[in-house]
């Protein structure tokens, strides 16, 4: 996908980057255990059969950066995520969500 700087799959239940791609900045192992606390929380918070549904997606948007993190699989506590690092000023936010989200299930086949 153009605008795309970094992908990894990273493990919600302990946050560790499982595979990445991409320009990887020293900071990125603490970002991407955050990312899966914040998986975490916000499945804790939404609840298994609640009107909200399962969690699909969390998006961090930035002046110049965008931030989206798809779940994989959708057990509490278990699963990945696939997050993908873009430059926001060469993607368009909805778009890209949705390309990821077409993406996504082929990273697991």
């Amino acid at each position: 996908m153009d605008g795309v700087t970094t992908v990894a799959l990273i493990d919600i239940a302990s946050g560790m980057v499982v595979r990445s791609a991409g320009e990887l900045d020293p900071g990125f192992p603490a970002a991407a255990a955050s990312v899966a606390d914040e998986a975490r929380a916000a499945r804790l918070v939404l609840g298994p059969g609640l009107p909200a549904g399962e969690l699909e997606e969390i998006a961090v948007v930035t002046g110049t950066r965008l931030h989206l993190a798809k779940v994989l699989q959708d057990k509490p506590e278990e699963g990945y995520l696939l997050f993908v690092d873009m430059d926001r000023a060469r993607v368009n936010v909805a778009l890209a969500s949705k390309q990821v989200g077409q993406l996504a299930p082929a990273v697991l086949a």
